[in-house]
């Protein structure tokens, strides 16, 4: 650039910061004829939409007591919480699904990873015992359930890798229920209506993950 030239773009530069200056406001040509950055602001950043679980909730009466029931279907994790304590999560257990073509068999390793759910004086082993049985429960059917969407029979073994991978991811599970009144266990009745809402809530929440949809807004800015 000739030294007339340059000085020429330079006083109009010059020019339209005095302006800009009299104004209190400043283009966006103008900010990038002068390379002017605002350095204050910090980059933000918006998940994408295919990076969050679908996930779901549901509440339901049990027994007389406000039942939530929360879904989360991740890639690698299958997390259901079910809560009669003002949102609190209760126990925590984890299961795996094993499946065999040797012998044509489906193991449940179902193990309590965080507390017992049980009243001051009341039998933890009995409670332990409980939801581990739930748990196990709510995986059979859900393994059910991925076995006819894959249009099988309920018996047709879909792992047996020899990574010992089973037809449904890790299935994470909250348990937080009131003790009853009377002390007694929950009935078979309750029991078998806790599951149908739980498992009810999960083919919902796979019928919208496989249709890919999804429950929930983005990030703000």
């Amino acid at each position: 650039m000739a030294l007339e030239e340059w000085e020429e773009w330079r006083v109009g530069v010059d020019t339209k910061m005095s302006a800009a200056v009299e104004d209190n406001t400043l283009s966006a040509t103008l900010q990038s004829d002068c390379q002017i950055t605002d350095k204050k602001k910090k980059p933000s950043y918006r998940p994408k939409s295919s990076s969050l679980p679908t996930s779901l909730v549901s509440t339901i009466q049990l027994d007389n007591n406000d039942t939530t029931i929360i879904l989360q279907l991740f890639a690698d994790r299958i997390f259901i919480s079910i809560t009669q304590l003002s949102g609190k999560m209760g126990s925590l257990l984890h299961c795996t699904v094993e499946e065999s073509i040797i012998d044509n068999s489906t193991t449940y390793n179902v193990s309590t990873v965080l507390g017992t759910g049980t009243a001051r004086g009341g039998n933890a082993d009995n409670e332990v015992a409980f939801r581990e049985v739930y748990v196990r429960r709510l995986a059979e059917k859900i393994v059910l359930h991925t076995r006819k969407m894959a249009g099988v029979s309920e018996t047709t073994i879909l792992g047996g890798l020899e990574d010992g991978s089973g037809p449904i991811p890790t299935l994470v599970v909250g348990l937080g229920l009131r003790p009853s009144k009377d002390g007694k266990r929950m009935s078979v009745d309750s029991f078998n209506t806790l599951v149908d809402a739980a498992m009810g809530l999960y083919e919902e929440g796979w019928k919208i993950s496989n249709a890919g949809g999804m429950i929930g807004m983005e990030g703000p800015d």
